[in-house]
């Protein structure tokens, strides 16, 4: 059986990518995957958890065979 981790995340902070004022950087991530594959081992499924207690309260990565996992805030304007 599949080992599921949950991420938390905070969803809907802001309309637009400047109106967030956390910084998580890429090298604190890394840090964090780190940790999770030595606790949990590198086959454990990612759920993201948004803490809703109501309605939808989990989600998922989405799979690099089905888009960029990262880009810019400018790369997903609309022209």
């Amino acid at each position: 059986m599949e080992t599921r981790i949950l991420l938390n995340i905070s969803d809907n902070g802001g309309y637009a990518p400047d109106q967030i004022n956390t910084s998580f950087t890429l090298g604190k991530l890394l840090e964090g995957l780190n940790q999770a594959i030595e606790t949990f081992g590198e086959d454990a499924v990612i759920v993201l958890s948004n803490g809703q207690r109501y309605g939808a309260g989990y989600g998922s990565i989405i799979d690099p065979g089905y888009g960029d996992l990262f880009y810019t805030a400018e790369d997903g304007e609309d022209d």
